[in-house]
């Protein structure tokens, strides 16, 4: 599915944020990724995305390079922020968004889903008119409906409501189910636990080898009781 081998990036005088970085999420896999601020999650990402270009190493999704249209369109990525047109509807939002993808949105199935998230009727009236938790619920919408090869999540669940919560836990679990692929960037340990099958740690630019999130659990009661004893207590 994605495969990402040897990636170092950096940004001028700051000097390396990746250093020889790879990881590889496998088809019908969550993979959670977690590390601290400024750790290069995002600009992981955006490399992967194409949003930043890459220097050193390489990236392919299923089979192909990944600045390849190919390669794009298997991808939904779902960011921390809520920059969403306001000037369109949630139905014209996921509309649009479909067409970019090469599918058809079916405004039934995309009011369905709308009206499960709490938000009955709502993708009929302007982005504008909506909170920042309808915002952040539309974009998790898109991605339950397109069915893209590979999802990634980039804490993009903060600021939902909890009833949402438990609706993208479960939704998460149903896109493995149809064998597609996630990589959740979050500091929601409860939610990676609850979905992820491995867990990677980006730490000073380097990433760990991926570890079974339920070997986590059973053996240190979960991720945040790992990640203490794994960094925190490590470090002189």
């Amino acid at each position: 599915m994605l495969d990402i081998r040897d990636v170092s990036f950096g940004y001028g005088r700051r000097g390396e944020v990746l250093r020889s970085v790879s990881l590889h999420v496998p088809q019908a896999r969550i993979v959670g990724m977690i590390g601290p601020n400024g750790s290069g999650k995002t600009t992981l990402i955006n490399l992967v995305c194409d949003v930043l270009d890459l220097r050193e190493g390489s990236i392919t999704m299923l089979g192909r390079k990944h600045t390849s249209a190919e390669a794009k369109t298997g991808i939904m990525h779902v960011g921390g922020n809520d920059d969403v047109p306001s000037f369109l509807t949630g139905w014209e939002y996921v509309s649009t968004l479909a067409r970019l993808y090469g599918v058809r949105a079916d405004r039934s199935e995309v009011g369905r889903m709308f009206a499960l998230f709490g938000m009955q009727g709502v993708q009929d009236r302007l982005i504008d008119s909506y909170s920042h938790g309808m915002r952040k619920k539309t974009q998790l919408c898109c991605a339950f409906l397109l069915h893209c090869p590979l999802t990634i999540v980039d804490e993009t669940l903060n600021g939902i409501d909890i009833d949402a919560w438990y609706l993208c836990v479960e939704q998460f679990l149903r896109m493995r189910g149809r064998g597609l692929s996630m990589l959740i960037c979050s500091h929601d340990f409860a939610l990676l636990e609850r979905t992820t099958d491995q867990i990677v740690l980006l730490r000073n630019g380097r990433m760990s080898a991926p570890l079974p999130t339920r070997s986590i659990i059973d053996g240190y009661g979960g991720i945040a009781e790992w990640y203490r004893v794994r960094t925190l207590e490590a470090e002189p």
